[in-house]
């Protein structure tokens, strides 16, 4: 194995992708919603697809920190 795929590897074991359960659950959304804003509607989640049409679904969680801090939206100052 080449040293770059050596280190690919040891980022994956530090850092695993998540599961639709887990956007969900750190999201407070559906399944279903975070399945639909992976793959068809905005706004967008990024989101890394293994396999073909049926693939599996995964996150990365910095990925989903960096959306929830773009659609934050603040309630500050409103009444």
């Amino acid at each position: 194995m080449r040293p770059e795929q050596q280190k690919l590897v040891d980022l994956t074991v530090a850092m695993p992708l998540l599961t639709v359960d887990d956007v969900a659950l750190l999201l407070g959304t559906s399944k279903a919603w975070v399945r639909d804003h992976a793959t068809r509607r905005n706004p967008r989640i990024p989101v890394v697809r293994l396999g073909g049409r049926r693939a599996l679904l995964r996150f990365r969680r910095e990925d989903v920190i960096q959306f929830i801090k773009v659609h934050l939206t603040s309630t500050e100052g409103s009444i």
